[in-house]
């Protein structure tokens, strides 16, 4: 007769501890880098935004020869103060009261969903939102500045001068 031979293949509870150990100590180390990586994303994702949109109410200033606005919006249907990490709306403003009213077409919605940082505009108004004039396509009355702050990158300060010009800067605080 034949000897019979069990072999069995796994892994034995100290192998598979000390797998789960070296996976926890990685993940440690690692997780804080990746949410440094995602903040910068982020930021790098608002800047461009805010720089295409910007651009993208002047030009349709001029297109469509009618006044342009961007205002913050949670839901994306109505202009509602202090909702830029949520998102904002682009849209014709024919009567010029800064508010989207039935027959004023919306030109972008866009959602920011920031989880990072913190998103807010200071005018030169005090005014929440910014508005395009139809003639030139300029931010009259409308300069100011965005505000990026966040805990895990540098803050930014996308600056929108009278002329419609943007400038990035870093201060140290917001």
């Amino acid at each position: 007769m034949y000897p019979i031979k069990s072999h069995t293949s796994g892994f034995s509870l100290f192998e598979l501890i000390v797998v789960m150990a070296i996976i926890g100590i990685i993940s440690a180390i690692a997780l804080p880098h990746f949410q440094q990586y995602l903040a910068q994303q982020e930021a790098k994702r608002i800047r461009y935004l805010l720089q295409y949109s910007i651009n993208l109410a002047k030009s349709q200033a001029l297109t469509y020869r009618a006044n342009i606005v961007i205002c913050p919006s949670a839901d994306l249907q109505q202009c509602q103060n202090n909702q830029w990490n949520s998102g904002f709306i682009i849209f014709i403003d024919h009567n010029r009261n800064r508010s989207l009213d039935s027959g004023e077409s919306i030109v972008l919605t866009e959602k920011t969903r920031l989880k990072y940082g913190n998103l807010e505009w200071k005018g030169a108004l005090s005014l929440p939102s910014l508005r395009f004039n139809a003639q030139q396509g300029l931010p009259l009355g409308s300069n100011g500045s965005f505000y990026y702050c966040s805990g895990f990158t540098p803050n930014q300060r996308i600056f929108l001068s009278n002329r419609g010009f943007l400038r990035i800067e870093f201060p140290n605080s917001c």
